[in-house]
């Protein structure tokens, strides 16, 4: 199946995630859930299979996913000093 343009939209999400590895200044676990993330949800905005309100959702629900992901990360690191 061939995937769409990434509609605009999709950069909000994108970029939201992609700042985890900026904030943190790089580091193998911060990119892989950042890029991770935002490759995630690059890949469901281009699915025209699925609504728009349905691929917003998505994006959003992957974007708070990474953010939570990444924040019990850094409590887990302060705990352990």
């Amino acid at each position: 199946m061939e995937k769409g343009p990434i509609p605009g939209w999709a950069w909000i999400f994108a970029v939201a995630c992609g700042l985890i590895p900026v904030i943190t200044l790089g580091g193998a676990i911060p990119g892989a859930i950042g890029f991770g993330g935002a490759g995630g949800c690059i890949s469901i905005a281009r699915d025209e299979t699925k609504a728009v309100a349905t691929r917003v959702g998505l994006c959003a629900g992957v974007t708070v996913l990474c953010w939570v992901t990444f924040a019990a990360l850094v409590a887990t690191v302060l705990s352990l000093w």
